[in-house]
């Protein structure tokens, strides 16, 4: 996800419907091997992999603060973490989303 108020929603909606899943805030408690669906933002998923990844929050970038440019490559940085499939969601402006041709 992109933010924590986004990945904290993704965290939510899996914890109503009754999925496994954990939430990395801080690297001592993650464990990439368990069979849950991770929850993470796009800046901590760095270095890890998965089979399959949804990547939300994308029409929310760029944020405020930050460059396009920057959000360039913290969007190229996630959406590489996929091994076999990704999924990218885009509601709203989605002025950085609009711009990605799939």
């Amino acid at each position: 996800c992109r933010h924590y108020a986004v990945m904290e929603e993704c965290a939510s909606a899996l914890k109503h419907r009754k999925l496994p899943h954990q939430v990395r805030k801080n690297a001592g408690d993650f464990k990439p091997n368990a069979d849950t669906i991770k929850v993470l933002t796009m800046h901590s998923c760095k270095d890890l992999e998965f089979p399959v990844e949804a990547l939300m929050g994308v029409a929310q970038m760029p944020a405020s603060e930050n460059s396009e440019q920057e959000e360039g490559r913290l969007f190229c940085v996630a959406s590489t973490r996929a091994t076999h499939k990704l999924l990218i969601t885009i509601s709203g402006k989605a002025q950085f989303g609009g711009q990605l041709h799939i």
